[in-house]
């Protein structure tokens, strides 16, 4: 009776990790192997260009860092509100800047709600900027999946 006992015992203990592993995995928790990546959201919701700038810095910064460390790496700065200013063609002082941060991996996001509400259209964007439909619900969705968050 007692070896039956540890026996049941071991299979609640399985079936409480099991059941875990299960919750994690629909919380949307990263991976295995996304664990390893270096995954980092980076918030842009104002127009202060010289800050904008700064927080350009701080994301080659981190590039620079984590390659150094052997870290890969998956950023998405995402811009809403006075921050779609850093991705207007038209507006922003750092096109440059975000060119070269794309050639290295990082994506840019642009809101969707924000563009409509200013009438502006993927061609008044600098090139390769995604769209999302909101840019503050993509900062919480990218936190829910594991990223890290980074304002400037």
């Amino acid at each position: 009776m007692i070896r039956h006992a540890g026996r049941v015992s071991r299979c609640v203990a399985g079936g409480v990790l099991v059941g875990l592993a299960v919750v994690l995995v629909a919380r949307g928790e990263p991976a295995a192997d996304d664990a390893r990546k270096l995954r980092v959201v980076v918030h842009v919701n104002f127009v202060d260009p010289t800050r904008q700038g700064d927080g350009l810095k701080n994301v080659a910064n981190i590039l620079k860092a984590a390659t150094a460390a052997g870290e890969t790496t998956e950023i998405e700065v995402v811009c809403h509100s006075g921050g779609i200013t850093l991705l207007e063609r038209a507006k922003t002082a750092h096109a440059a800047q975000v060119e070269t941060l794309r050639k290295q991996g990082v994506q840019f996001a642009a809101c969707e709600n924000t563009m409509r509400l200013r009438s502006l259209k993927i061609g008044d964007l600098v090139a390769g900027v995604k769209t999302v439909p909101s840019g503050a619900f993509e900062v919480v969705l990218k936190q829910r999946a594991g990223y890290s968050y980074f304002k400037p």
